[in-house]
């Protein structure tokens, strides 16, 4: 129960936050950001974007971010058919990026890129960026 809360909880100030961050970052009117710029022949791939911040062990990283991110590699553990490694830890929820966060982190994107074959691939580094965010679900 306490757990249900604290999901429910997290994911409201997350909401909140991204709806204040999107009234500072909206584009114009009559201007439609998703079409602003045309994408090239070239374009390999999507670029991805997201408003929460990089997260890396040793970085200067908001605590609420951190416990996003372990409360969501927790969720993807406990409520899956599978585990992504045989050296899962369970995450303690305290908001430290600290050598155990990261390793889950690189678990997590090494099992993404083999479960998904998605392009781009993540890059297995332990860095929760943009395209981490998106691939745990936030963004």
């Amino acid at each position: 129960m306490r757990k249900a809360l604290k999901m429910v909880l997290c994911s409201a100030l997350l909401v909140a936050a991204l709806f204040t961050f999107s009234a500072f970052t909206s584009a114009p009117t009559g201007m439609n950001p998703h079409t602003a710029h045309a994408a090239s022949a070239t374009t390999m791939s999507p670029s991805y974007t997201c408003p929460l911040p990089v997260l890396y062990q040793g970085g200067n990283n908001p605590s609420w971010a951190v416990k996003l991110a372990q409360q969501s590699l927790n969720w993807w553990s406990d409520n899956s058919n599978y585990h992504w490694s045989e050296t899962y830890v369970f995450l303690a929820v305290d908001g430290i990026y600290g050598p155990q966060t990261k390793q889950d982190v690189k678990d997590f994107q090494q099992w993404y890129n083999a479960t998904y074959h998605l392009q781009p691939y993540l890059t297995v580094d332990g860095i929760v960026g943009a395209k981490t965010w998106h691939a745990l679900g936030h963004c």
